[in-house]
Order: C-alpha cells, then structure tokens, then sequence
C-alpha cells in the first residue's frame, strides 16, 4: 500500500500540472485531484521541530520570615553553581523580596519572578508553594532550594553527578546553624565560606541527615516522578512533616537504586526569624496542630508514635 503522504504528494504534483493548461476549467480540475488542507497537515513528510527548553529548571523558594541578607548571602552562593542554560524561578511566598534578585541571574536565559499572598496560613507553606509553581517549570529535571541556606561550592556538582543515574537525589546532610548564625553572622564570616572551610562550619552549626531522618527539605527529581505521586502531600502542610510522607512516597513509586542522598558539602541553614528555635507561640502551635494532622493521617497517635520509632533509618556507609 502507498504511504498516504506519497499519495498526497502525487496528488499535489498532478494538480499543479492542471493548473498550467490552456482551459478556464484548470482550478476546478486542480481542486478536484488536490489534497485537502487537513490531510496536508496531517500526513506530511517531516514531524515540526521540537520547541528548545531547557534540560533543568530550579525553583528558588523564599518566604516572609527569611529576611533579605539571608536571600542574598544564599543567592551569591547559589547562582555562580547553576548552568546559565538552566531554568530559574524565584518564588517569592508573601511578596517581601523583589524582582532585583534576579541580578544574580542575569547571565541565565531563562529566569523568572513570581510571588503570590500568603491570606491563609497554609499558603504560607512549602506544600502550597512547591505544589502551585513546580508543574509550570519547562525542564523534565526539577530542583528545589531555599533561601534560608547557603550552598558551598560543589554542592551543584555533586547533584549533577548523582543525577546521571538517579531520579530522585538529595544532600546527604546539612548543617543547622547555632543561634547565633543569622544572615549577618554568616556574611561577617563570608570569608570562610568562599573557599567553604567545613570545619569552621561544623563548629557552628549541628548536623542533620536528610537521609537518616528521611526528611528532604532540598531535592531534585524528575518532573515525571513528581507528577505521578502527585507532589506534596497538602494535607499535611506546617512544619516539615510534608517532607517525611513525601519520602516514603518516592521510596514506594521508584526502586531504591534510582534514590540517592549524596555526600557533598553541606549546606548550611541560616538562622531567622521563622526558624524553629525563635518560634513565636503561634508559630509554635501551629506547629503542634501540623503533628496532630499528621498523626491523624497515619491513623492516629499510636501510628505516630511509631512513625517516630521507625521513620530513624541507620547511618549508611560513607562512600
């Protein structure tokens, strides 16, 4: 059977030769041997060429609480890591930055601003946040950070490293600030961070692992993944619990040998006003009432405490 376009361009060519005779007949002749439009379109030769995009998007997630030297000790040490060819969205939750924090990404093709109001306290979590702004990123690969941390150099390095076979990756560990190490106490000591002195920080700041606590506040998946489990779990919007269920999520849709939680150097979190240990009491309750919803969804308070016992994996072998 002949392919329909080689009919098609048959067709076309018998056509035009129609429409070059000597007679007031030729169109009609033409119109009546010539292809429709739609199956002119719909059979020819060559697919369209597909629309250039970038390979990787970021999403840079900033709330109210993180005040605007946070953001910009965190920006310096983030932009100089991220490929000028990739996707950047700042996404500003309560609208107290600005779209002059692009400057750091200027050399980027494709950045973009945002921010949205925060009326109900819900939308002032990650899970509304994460949730509204990742689907609309163009890469199939979806970083997520946050402008309470720095990121000493090597950290994007060792995403892109672990990304080459993994779908699912996130830093082993980070490094949780001393009371004392607020966006000026991290900026008096920016010497220290570039070229990134591990031990001083440790000194100052408390390790957590994300991988042992099952807890990844920074990560990067596959649009693909992140669709078919359907994000955040909003349910359970507060403080951190979102992330717990989330893991067990990714941990039940994608077989374990494409998950990786990759030793680098740490980030570090800045300390602010949101942070937990300057909780005001409606910080704190709304903290106690985002552990009753999760010990709601699990089944209740036995389920919880249970979650707590088990939910600690074991250190893993240091690579």
């Amino acid at each position: 059977m002949i392919p329909l376009r080689w009919y098609n361009a048959l067709r076309c060519h018998v056509g035009c030769w129609l429409m070059r005779l000597p007679t007031a007949k030729r169109i009609a002749l033409a119109r009546l041997v010539m292809p429709d439009t739609t199956s002119l379109v719909r059979h020819r030769p060559r697919r369209p060429p597909s629309l250039p995009l970038p390979s990787r998007s970021h999403l840079i997630y900033h709330q109210s609480a993180v005040d605007a030297l946070c953001v910009r000790n965190c920006l310096e040490s983030l932009a100089p890591q991220i490929p000028p060819e990739d996707e950047v969205l700042f996404l500003d939750v309560g609208g107290t930055a600005s779209p002059e924090v692009l400057v750091h990404f200027s050399h980027h093709a494709w950045r973009g601003y945002a921010a949205c109001e925060t009326p109900r306290p819900e939308q002032r979590s990650y899970t509304f946040g994460l949730n509204s702004a990742l689907a609309g990123l163009k890469a199939p690969l979806l970083f997520v950070w946050r402008t309470d941390y720095v990121f000493p150099a090597g950290v994007m390095t060792a995403y892109l490293r672990s990304l080459a076979h993994a779908r699912f990756a996130s830093p082993y560990e980070i490094l949780i600030g001393l009371p004392e190490t607020d966006s000026r106490w991290v900026r008096d000591h920016w010497t220290s961070f570039a070229p990134f002195d591990e031990p001083f920080w440790r000194e100052h700041g408390k390790s957590l692992s994300l991988y042992e606590t099952q807890d990844p506040a920074l990560f990067a998946i596959q649009r693909e993944l992140w669709s078919r489990i359907g994000g955040l779990n909003h349910e359970l919007w507060g403080y951190g619990w979102q992330f717990a269920e989330f893991a067990a999520r990714v941990r039940a849709a994608c077989p374990t040998r494409y998950l990786d939680y990759f030793r680098c150097p740490p980030p570090f979190h800045q300390t602010h006003q949101g942070s937990q240990m300057y909780e005001p009491a409606a910080q704190r309750a709304e903290a106690e009432e985002g552990r009753r919803r999760f010990a709601h969804f699990l089944g209740g308070e036995a389920a919880y405490a249970t979650y707590r016992l088990m939910g600690q994996l074991p250190p893993r072998p240091r690579d």
